[in-house]
This record gives structure tokens, sequence and C-alpha cells, in this order.
């Protein structure tokens, strides 16, 4: 069993309003919207404990100088390259497997369930050689934690949809192994969604 702590591939956008959380800004505004954003993603990077490597992967690529603004110059940031989010997603993961990483866990930041808990004990099957997922209820999954690259996952899959957790399961099916199912959570899309989540009673 590993002792290395996995490399947390979080995945995120430059917190600037009508760029971000665009179906919650339909109803409570584009300014609204980016505070829930910022707010969502320091929620997320406070559950990562804080010895584990972390890679920042944002967009657009431009977007470097507001990144180190809002998060500080001392994280590790990478642009993300063109393609649909699969793509993305698989550049990531075979950049951090290329630098030795043992494991990955790959992350959004608009999640407010989730916990050091959920990556503990991710951690914990990773280190057992098997993969993770955190379904979510709309279908899709909030995590992904992985132990080698995996292309299969990423090429043609139906993002942002309910088909997304079944067809990534059976990928993994298909090369023989069950991936290990966290906590089912939502992840925060519009304001019905922002009204459930504790984080919204904060103001």
């Amino acid at each position: 069993m590993s002792t290395e702590p996995p490399c947390i591939l979080i995945f995120l956008k430059a917190p600037r309003p009508g760029l971000v959380k665009t179906r919650l800004a339909k109803t409570i505004g584009n300014e609204k919207a980016c505070q829930v954003y910022r707010q969502l993603v320091q929620h997320t990077l406070s559950q990562i404990p804080f010895h584990w490597p972390l890679r920042i992967h944002f967009a657009p690529s431009d977007a470097l100088p507001e990144m180190t603004d809002w998060l500080g110059s001392e994280r590790h940031y990478i642009p993300q390259p063109e393609g649909d989010l699969g793509d993305r997603l698989r550049v990531a993961c075979e950049q951090a497997f290329e630098d030795k990483h043992e494991s990955v866990i790959l992350l959004g930041g608009d999640c407010p369930g989730l916990t050091a808990a959920h990556l503990e004990e991710c951690a914990t099957v990773l280190s057992e050689k098997k993969p993770v997922l955190g379904p979510a209820e709309d279908g899709g999954y909030w995590l992904l934690g992985l132990q080698s690259a995996h292309p299969k996952p990423f090429i043609e899959m139906p993002w942002s949809t309910e088909q997304l957790l079944p067809l990534t399961l059976e990928h993994f099916q298909q090369e023989g192994t069950n991936p290990h199912l966290l906590e089912t959570l939502f992840d925060v899309d519009d304001e019905a969604t922002w009204h459930r989540c504790h984080l919204s009673k904060k103001h």
C-alpha cells in the first residue's frame, strides 16, 4: 500500500461574472452567482489536507493573474488546454502521472457536501489500487479517483447528462474493475440547489 497522498487535480474557471454558474445567474444575477462560485471553491479547497499535492487547472488560459489574486501565488496553476471536458481531464491526468504521482483525484469546485473525510476515504481506496467515483444526484460524478491513466472514461462521454455515471461505470467494468462509490452528493447548478446548500445559510 502506498503512503504517498494522491495529487488533487481541481478544475476551476476564473471568477468572472457571466462566466461562472450561468444557470444560477439566470435567477440571481451574474455578480451574486460569481460570489456563490467563489464560496463553493473556497469550501472545496478548505477540505483538502494541506500536505497533499494540488494542481489548479484553470480556464480561460489568460486568467492566471485573476487566479493568483484570488487563491494566492504559491499554488501550482496549469491552464486548461482546448477541447471538451474529457480532453481536459485526460490531459491533466496524463501530466500528473508523467510527473510520477501514484494516484490522482479529479474535482470540480461546486460540490458543497465534499468533506476531508471523503478525500481520505478515496485515498485509502486508491492505495489499494482501485478507482473511486463520487456519484452526483444528477447522474454525473463529483469526484473521480484513479491510480493510472484511463483514457476511456474521458473519450466521447455525455458530459452534463444523467448518462455520465452509468457509462463511466460501464467503461471500468469492461476493463474488469468495479470502482468504489462514495456518498451520493449534489452540485450547485441553480437557485434550488444553492438554497439546499449549507453555505447559503451563511449569508
